[in-house]
């Protein structure tokens, strides 16, 4: 009997010996499920998407080609370049565009190094007096023309001009950020005697029913009738760059510093 009892207690033994360490195993596999398995039901991290590059400023609202003659039959090729909103000037600011953008994109860098001539146009909206709204649209004139003096790399070559539209006083429909429209205004090649003025004036005329800007420029400001007439022949008084002796820049009929 002792003897069935040792066999039954050895066979129990050697049962456990079997599975050797059976216990701690499991415990330790069903602890790295319980910890493993809350993970495994977390939502995966949103992609971060990059953001899109921002779109390029359009610095050139509308280009106008356009040709003109003098009364002696003489062509002055020239293009108008209307600016953006986000260039329009501020209001009541001389010195600043309404987006803080910059003004001479590569596109007209390139266009006033070819030119002749650049003439920039200085306008006001309806708000305020007009002698002071025809001062400020002065000063905005003789201020672009600063920025394009900047890039000019061919002083000798391409000739600056600042020309006063004045205060806007057409149809109460336009709203003012495009009453005060920053314009340049870009020859090609030409006869050096060509009248500029008279050259000017032809082509945007041809232009005016076409484009409702030249139409305000040539009918809807103040000075409509007087902006293009200060303009002059080459060697007279007014119009043509001229360095002085104070170093300055004679431009329309303001001064510009350089």
């Amino acid at each position: 009997m002792r003897r069935n009892f040792l066999k039954a207690g050895f066979g129990r033994q050697r049962l456990i010996s079997d599975i050797p360490g059976s216990v701690p195993w499991i415990l330790a596999t069903l602890l790295a499920v319980l910890v493993v398995l809350p993970f495994t039901n977390l939502p995966r991290p949103a992609r971060v998407e990059s953001p899109p590059p921002p779109a390029n400023v359009v610095n050139v609202e509308t280009r106008i080609a356009a040709e003109g003659q003098d009364s002696h039959q003489r062509s002055l090729p020239f293009t108008v370049y209307v600016l953006a909103e986000q260039l329009s000037w501020k209001l009541k600011s001389e010195t600043d565009l309404e987006g803080g953008q910059t003004l001479l994109s590569p596109e007209l860098t390139v266009a006033i190094n070819g030119a002749r001539d650049v003439f920039c146009v200085g306008t006001a909206s309806f708000e305020g007096l007009t002698p002071a709204e025809e001062e400020r649209a002065a000063q905005r004139a003789a201020q672009l023309a600063e920025w394009v003096g900047a890039v000019v790399r061919s002083p000798g070559q391409t000739s600056i001009f600042a020309l006063n539209a004045g205060q806007y006083q057409g149809p109460s429909e336009l709203d003012s950020v495009y009453q005060r429209k920053a314009i340049l205004i870009i020859t090609g090649p030409h006869d050096d005697q060509v009248d500029l003025s008279e050259g000017l004036t032809s082509g945007l005329e041809q232009q005016q029913q076409a484009f409702p800007i030249v139409y305000s420029l040539l009918h809807h400001y103040s000075r409509s009738n007087q902006w293009l007439k200060v303009l002059k022949r080459p060697g007279e008084a007014a119009g043509r760059r001229n360095r002085s002796a104070h170093g300055s820049w004679l431009v329309g009929s303001r001064r510009v510093r350089r």
